[in-house]
């Protein structure tokens, strides 16, 4: 088969879109005009009329192939194999690229213009304009006559530029199911030669052994990473495997590395480095462990946390409050009653802002059909992040995902339930993707009742009599008869062919009367939620019956000195069983980061171990003033200390309660309660609060 790259890519697109595809969306995927589709779709209908296949247009569908699936398999086949004859300019672009990333010498005009079938003026046209994207990565292109052309940059530009063009070019799809098909030890697909080329920079071998590596210590992490995100790991580690072995080295600021030494990610770093080691039997620098420990901070979260009582910062839950209230404002609904989107918002923003501040690219390769298809709501979310977090300049990208989660907010609020089918969604992008997948499935699929999230890695685990149906974005291990293949942001296309997939399920009569004992509470499960009640209730009496005001004199001492007169108050009453102990975890988690919440000019000190015998909340007036650095990384004056503690067999009723608390603190009342320093006062704020959040979860029962 003797084709063109641009008809190669027509046909591949092709035989993807089964259910047929217009001639603009395939113009837009390639990068070129209509006029350019429609001049090579008469070339490409005569080679499918060779093979026995059809080139079918109809108004309101689009394009698509039609012949038997023997036929199309055939010159799927042939694709695979093709020797390239012909480059467009993104493609030539791009291998020029890979080869100068890798090249430790010049590389002369004339070479490349042989190895790219083209004239030494296209491809210095071609180094003309990608001399600009080169410079954002930090890098100097140098071009002389008689000498040739070279990258010049750090080790770790050249790693951030490899790294962003495999990501960027590789279709996520693709890069997924290598991984996946690497895990699960399957022979690799056919890609293109470009495509080829990007995977070219890292061993195949390398990342089999890499992704092993990183599934063996996930249950590590404090947190499930986004499929992407634990992907993007494997990538940078193979990229960095392959420059050690090249001879390459990496610095790393020592200062900032002592800094995230004290972080919980370092910790996990250190042991991802040291299997490496072992697996590699290769000297790795403690560099490579500052630089994972930057990927795992500035990683995309796959679900929320579970512990939200040590997650909470106080200061990002009051820009969570007020990025809600702006967009509440605005689009005249009620968001704030909707626990997921605070906890997903928190989730996704904190490592936002790390990524932010560290120049740390994302990619959103929804970005597009977001400002697209949710237009009005970006406008809103972008304005909000502008007037809100006025010290970040934040990307579209991030800013996107915001508007997924907000989206998936207001998609919840509209949809209806008519419970009948369950749902797995398998969703890569992380946790704003698969809200609003999910949403969006419950909304236009009344007939699917559950929809359970879950990475791609788990499908297999799950038992089949445990889901109806697996909706998901990226190509699975598993038969293509037995899952959907749809958009993250699910087109009408999409809907129709879940709605086929469901109708084929057979009659619902018996189902319907299964599922009432999944979405109906049995006698067991009102047992059990009278239960949790009461649990909410008991942690809410012994923490506010306990509660109490305490004065330090804390002139002429420290932190370390003032959270040791504490210690020692709670040993008093017995809430511990270790001084010593409790004020090293409470001086530890300062050390993580910054406690002070500024506009109260109070420090929140928190921390979850056994040695505390009961759940406690205490606050500390200080008679002096002190500097102690704030939760938004910067100092602040504090003259009080709110302390909660909490037992490490402590119940998820319990967690939530002191979760709560610690939410409380940005509410307006809070600044004038605090400062009457009346212990009832305060007492009666907390209880009033608590017992509204209470409420509101027995409310929430009724309604199950």
């Amino acid at each position: 088969m003797n084709i063109t790259s641009r008809q190669r890519m027509i046909l591949n697109i092709l035989l993807t879109e089964t259910q047929g595809i217009t001639v603009n969306e395939i113009a837009e995927q390639i990068e070129v005009s209509t006029r350019t589709i429609h001049r090579e779709l008469n070339d490409i209908e005569s080679l499918l009329a060779a093979y026995q296949l059809q080139l079918t247009k109809k108004a309101g569908i689009g394009i698509f192939i039609e012949g038997d699936v023997k036929h199309k398999e055939v010159v799927k086949s042939l694709l695979h194999n093709q020797t390239v004859v012909e480059y467009s300019s993104k493609e030539r672009k791009l291998l020029i690229l890979c080869q100068l990333l890798e090249s430790k010498e010049p590389i002369k005009l004339v070479a490349m213009a042989r190895d790219f079938k083209a004239t030494i003026s296209t491809i210095s046209n071609d180094l003309d304009e990608l001399d600009a994207w080169i410079q954002t990565y930090d890098l100097t292109l140098i071009r002389r006559r008689g000498y040739g052309v070279e990258l010049y940059g750090t080790e770790a530009a050249i790693r951030k530029a490899m790294s962003t063009l495999i990501s960027e070019n590789l279709d996520e799809f693709d890069l997924l199911g290598i991984a996946k098909e690497n895990i699960y030890e399957k022979p690799s697909k056919h890609i293109n030669t470009v495509s080829e080329r990007l995977l070219g920079l890292i061993e195949k071998e390398k990342l089999v052994i890499i992704e092993n590596s990183l599934r063996d210590l996930k249950n590590h992490l404090p947190y499930p990473l986004a499929d992407s995100s634990f992907i993007g790991l494997a990538i940078h580690l193979a990229l960095a495997i392959e420059r050690i072995e090249k001879g390459e080295k990496i610095s790393f600021d020592e200062v900032y590395l002592k800094e995230l030494e004290r972080t919980p990610e370092f910790e996990i770093s250190e042991k991802i480095v040291q299997t490496l080691r072992t697996r590699f039997q290769l000297d790795i620098p403690i560099a490579e462990v500052g630089y994972i420990t930057m990927h795992l901070r500035g990683a995309k979260l796959r679900s929320a946390y579970d512990d939200y009582f040590e997650f909470k910062n106080v200061e990002l839950a009051l820009k969570v409050n007020k990025l809600i209230s702006f967009c509440e404002d605005k689009l005249d609904v009620v968001l704030n009653e909707d626990p997921t989107l605070i906890q997903g918002l928190l989730t996704h923003i904190e490592p936002a802002i790390f990524r932010i501040q560290k120049n740390m690219k994302i990619r959103n390769p929804l970005l597009d059909e977001i400002k697209s298809r949710y237009n009005h709501l970006f406008q809103i979310v972008k304005a909000a992040v502008e007037t809100i977090f006025t010290d970040l300049s934040v990307p579209e990208e991030e800013i996107g995902y915001l508007v997924m989660h907000i989206g998936a907010s207001l998609e919840r609020k509209r949809s209806e339930y008519n419970h009948q089918y369950r749902a797995l969604v398998v969703c890569a992008s992380g946790i704003g993707s698969s809200k609003i997948l999910a949403s969006r499935i419950k909304k236009e699929l009344p007939a699917i009742g559950y929809a359970q999230n879950i990475s791609m890695f788990d499908v297999e685990k799950i038992a089949k009599d445990d889901y109806d149906i697996i909706i998901s974005t990226v190509h699975l291990s598993i038969s293509s008869r037995d899952y959907i293949l749809v958009s993250p942001l699910l087109t009408r296309d999409d809907v129709k062919n879940i709605t086929i997939y469901l109708g084929k399920l057979g009659d619902l009569g018996d189902k319907q009367q299964d599922l009432q004992s999944v979405f109906s509470l049995q006698e067991g499960d009102l047992l059990g939620s009278l239960k949790n009640v009461q649990s909410y209730i008991d942690y809410t009496i012994k923490i506010i019956e306990e509660f109490a005001c305490c004065k330090i004199d804390n002139q002429n001492l420290n932190v370390e000195e003032v959270v040791g007169l504490i210690c020692e108050k709670f040993k008093q009453n017995q809430t511990i069983n270790n001084k010593q102990e409790l004020a090293d975890k409470l001086l530890e988690r300062e050390k993580l980061g910054g406690l002070g919440i500024s506009n109260i000019q109070l420090a929140l000190f928190h921390t979850r171990n056994k040695g505390i015998l009961k759940p406690a909340l205490m606050l500390y007036f200080l008679k002096t003033p002190m500097i102690i650095k704030s939760m938004d990384n910067k100092f602040t004056d504090i003259d009080k200390i709110l302390v909660l503690l909490a037992p490490e067999t402590i119940s998820k009723e319990g967690l939530e309660i002191l979760s709560e608390i610690s939410s409380l603190l940005v509410e307006e009342e809070i600044i004038e309660v605090l400062a009457c320093k009346d212990q009832e006062r305060i007492r009666n704020f907390f209880l009033k609060n608590l017992y509204k959040y209470i409420m509101k979860k027995i409310k929430g029962r009724d309604r199950v």
